[in-house]
């Protein structure tokens, strides 16, 4: 039989331990492509909960991998992120994939995108469940 002392312990241990993420994705957005075969898709991510990483995702239109775009001596640059690297979803904070920074780039597209289409994303995350979203496809000069 446990003795009460342990109890509380064990208890005391529980509540101090971190919640694990709360994880929620909106505004899901692509531009349009015409005739190019790849393609970016830029999401918000927030957690309620306790910190995430996106370590990768998976789209129904092509190869889907994260890739972060930065100026290196003025000159745009674009590497994917490595497995295993992830990007951090802090606790109760967010993560915002836009232009010009990272993103989630789509390769070997099955057709082109138009404005007004639609298509599905997943986001897979360290530890939250994969978290499957619809994209809206914008015109070409949308930000």
């Amino acid at each position: 039989m446990l003795r009460p002392a342990t109890i509380a312990f064990a208890l005391s241990l529980a509540a101090c331990s971190a919640p694990g993420p709360k994880i929620s994705a909106h505004d899901a957005w692509a531009r349009e492509t015409g005739s190019a075969d790849n393609a970016a898709a830029y999401v918000t991510i927030e957690n309620k909960g306790g910190a995430d990483e996106l370590i990768g995702a998976k789209a129904s239109i092509g190869e889907a991998m994260i890739h972060e775009s930065s100026m290196d001596g003025g000159v745009m640059r674009m590497r994917p992120i490595a497995a295993g690297e992830g990007l951090s979803v802090p606790s109760n904070g967010k993560l915002t994939l836009g232009p010009g920074g990272t993103h989630i780039m789509i390769m070997g597209l099955k057709g082109p995108l138009k404005a007004g289409d639609h298509f599905d994303l997943t986001l897979i995350f360290a530890k939250a469940r994969a978290h499957r979203i619809r994209v809206t496809v914008k015109p070409a000069g949308a930000m």
